[in-house]
């Protein structure tokens, strides 16, 4: 019997691994937003303080991100090779990974919660908002990184239902625990900035103990923990060596996101805050690029570890058709509605004057996004994460920061400067990776037997 037809993955397609992934990271996206939403009723400070350091928090998620969709990936290659042993080794030593850097993540940040809003220029009363905010979340963002990684191993066995209803779950935790301790629910006493990362803590915790009990219990996954302690050459190297250059591709972007903030930090706070508030409306659109980009990873990497390479490049054309067309859809209607979305945050007109602008440059920036999110996680999941790693690092550091410095500093364009800048850095990232997937370059870079 083909691999094909032993593949519950193969067997979905696009959409049906697509869908579920994409209302787990809807739900699971939706957290931070929702936290915006509450911070905004503590106030608009309060609110801009979390943003501006949430791409520290994020760089903890973006190598847990990279390190399960390398192990998943590893995986479905010898998933699709019918070799279920060693993917479970593999998917073992991805749970190894997980929770040795949950300890080093939340160990950095209770050690550095004062400091990080420092490091990003903000006032000193937005720098101790921010520090209230990360010594609670950013100690239990590991938790939030082993689910991620529970997450990944339902996808690989084609079992990504049990996600949304994890990422569901935490949500709805996460809205309660809101309500209770910041805006006093049930005569709680409010406890603001705090509060709100208390909720998320709660509901990252239950949100991992039912992704946990799911992997175990229900999809039965036979994780050979002590094997992959015994062996690491086998189940923590090749995953490194796709994660490492993996997560400095994200790390990389998420660098030049606090660069960018740096900068239009110097524009005022009302720049920041649209900003701010422009990021947590059009997450809808990054996520459901990475739903797609995820799906179409599973897909493609068990094709090629089945050595079905035609199918490959069919299923890579329909992954990136389908994820422009979506993203243009949702793209349009966020900046048709932007002042109302905007509004859901804030009543500031002059908040929601500059939006007009920013939420435009963001909805032109999106279809850059899904090419460079979708050929990059496929490039990834092959194996070729060096190659995506040095375009996106050379291209940002030696092209993209410079040009907004100048533009936006320098020259003294601001806020929009800035933002087109990282448009033009999405657009050649894209283009670079694209061409590199179509000269089939990334075959040499698969799994071995």
């Amino acid at each position: 019997m083909s691999s094909t037809t032993q593949s519950k993955t193969l067997q979905k397609g696009l959409f049906g691994m697509a869908l579920p992934i994409f209302g787990e990271f809807m739900l699971n996206m939706s957290v931070p937003v929702f936290d915006a939403l509450f911070l905004s009723q503590v106030s608009d400070q309060a609110a801009a303080s979390v943003g501006a350091v949430m791409p520290w928090f994020s760089m903890a998620i973006v190598f847990f991100s990279a390190t399960g969709i390398a192990g998943a990936s590893l995986a479905s290659q010898y998933m699709g090779k019918l070799n279920y042993q060693r993917a479970n080794l593999i998917l073992a030593g991805l749970i190894i990974l997980g929770v040795l850097a949950g300890l080093l993540c939340g160990l950095f940040f209770v050690s550095q919660a004062s400091n990080i809003g420092q490091w990003m220029s903000l006032p000193p009363d937005m720098s101790l908002l921010a520090a209230e905010y990360l010594v609670l979340a950013g100690a239990g963002v590991g938790f939030m990184g082993l689910r991620m990684t529970l997450a990944n191993i339902c996808n690989s066995y084609g079992q990504s239902h049990w996600n949304t209803i994890s990422a569901a779950l935490m949500l709805v935790t996460n809205i309660i625990g809101n309500g209770v301790l910041v805006l006093g629910w049930f005569g709680a006493t409010p406890m603001g900035v705090t509060g709100v990362a208390l909720a998320s803590l709660i509901a990252w915790l239950l949100s991992l103990s039912f992704s946990l009990l799911v992997v175990l219990l229900l999809i039965k996954v036979k994780l050979p923990l002590a094997e992959a302690i015994k062996k690491p050459a086998l189940s923590l190297k090749p995953i490194l060596k796709i994660a490492v250059p993996s997560a400095l591709e994200p790390f990389s972007y998420q660098s030049f996101v606090m660069v960018m903030n740096l900068m239009i930090v110097q524009f005022g706070e009302t720049s920041l805050t649209v900003r701010i508030y422009a990021l947590n409306i059009y997450v809808y659109c990054t996520m459901m690029l990475v739903a797609i980009g995820i799906a179409n990873t599973m897909l493609v990497t068990q094709l090629a570890g089945a050595g079905h390479f035609e199918r490959c490049h069919q299923q890579m054309r329909q992954g990136m058709r389908w994820g422009l067309i979506a993203v243009a859809i949702v793209a349009s209607i966020i900046f048709i509605f932007h002042q109302s979305l905007l509004g859901l945050f804030t009543s500031n007109p002059e908040v929601l004057a500059l939006g007009v602008v920013v939420c435009l440059i963001h909805s032109l920036n999106e279809p850059l996004r899904a090419i460079n999110i979708i050929s990059g996680n496929v490039l990834r999941g092959c194996g070729d994460a060096v190659f995506v790693t040095g375009n996106a690092i050379a291209v940002t550091w030696l092209f993209s920061v410079p040009l907004a410095y100048f533009t936006g500093v320098y020259l003294g364009y601001g806020l929009y400067a800035v933002l087109l800048a990282g448009m033009v850095d999405e657009f050649l990232r894209s283009q670079i990776n694209w061409r590199r997937w179509k000269s089939d370059k990334w075959k040499r870079k698969l799994a071995p037997d």
